[in-house]
């Protein structure tokens, strides 16, 4: 019978198996007609179900009706195609070369110090690993020793985060500065802040954006006299981002708005300095060959990951 709309024994008498039973198995002597027809009956109840709900005409010539029932669900979710294109979630979160991704509006998790000596994940931040499964953060606190440096990680495999000390060495074994792009998030964990505690435990807490793709543009469009003269002269202006990826910085001088007293034979130069996750430097330069002043000229960069 491949017909299981109605299921066998739909209306006739039957019973299911006893916790014994399911242990057990049948006993020895005689079948138990209700027993015998409760049994087929949830089996063909379960599979008549799949079949009428990918809404399929049941049949007792087609012995194939239940895979094509399930071949017509997954294409109905999927929008169809050759089920062996099929890419499991799983598959997905090995393959998928996406970067974890938090949804608030600021990019990052709430970590807070909520007395000295802890460290606090707050609940409500969802982290996307590879762009297809969201985790939803509990509240969790970590303890912490005074004057350490630490990492708050989240494993986008498992969901487990952990704190860890730059000092171990099985966190940090070649003892990488904190700074070192090694400790980047990857697309299969993130790095969502850094926790600097004091001599007297308290914490400095720097949270870290946390996006798939992040680019913004900075610039300054004014000129800065730097001094009079024909000696070089140089302006080093500081710029904070906090990501959770060492960006690529992509800087360009212009002429806009360059204060008058620009002298022709001026030297001018542009250079991206220290640049971390954290922030970078930006060291604008120039050389007056004549007597006039020495100009940091404006230009804008991109931050981009």
């Amino acid at each position: 019978m491949a017909n299981f709309i109605p299921p066998f024994a739909d209306v006739g008498e039957k019973r299911f198996p006893t916790l014994t039973e399911k242990q057990q198995g049948h006993g020895c002597g005689e079948a138990d007609r209700a027993l015998f027809n409760g049994l087929q009956h949830r089996l063909e109840a379960e599979v008549g179900h799949v079949i009428a709900h990918a809404g399929l005409t049941g049949s007792d010539a087609d012995m194939q009706q239940l895979r094509k029932a399930i071949q017509a669900l997954i294409s109905a979710a999927t929008g169809g195609g050759d089920t062996s294109q099929f890419l499991l979630t799983s598959q997905a979160r090995a393959r998928l070369p996406l970067w974890p991704d938090i949804a608030a509006v600021s990019g990052v998790a709430t970590v807070s110090a909520p007395s000295t000596g802890v460290v606090r994940l707050a609940a409500g931040s969802v982290i996307m690993h590879r762009g297809i499964l969201p985790y939803t953060t509990v509240q969790t606190d970590f303890n912490t020793d005074a004057s350490k440096t630490y990492h708050l990680r989240m494993n986008m495999t498992t969901g487990v985060v952990t704190l860890n000390d730059l000092a171990n060495a099985t966190y940090n074994p070649t003892a990488a500065a904190e700074t070192s792009a090694l400790f980047d998030s990857t697309y299969d964990d993130a790095l969502l802040a850094r926790i600097v505690t004091n001599s007297s435990n308290v914490a400095t807490i720097t949270a870290l954006v946390n996006r798939n793709r992040f680019w913004t543009i900075i610039e300054r469009t004014t000129s800065l006299f730097l001094g009079a003269g024909n000696y070089g002269a140089s302006q080093l202006d500081p710029y904070t981002y906090n990501l959770a990826r060492t960006p690529r910085i992509n800087l360009q001088g212009y002429n806009v708005g360059v204060t008058a007293d620009y002298r022709d034979s001026q030297e001018m130069g542009l250079l991206p300095q220290s640049v971390t996750r954290y922030g970078c430097n930006i060291f604008n330069y120039t050389v007056s060959e004549g007597a006039g002043g020495n100009y940091a000229f404006p230009y804008r960069f991109s931050v981009e990951i």
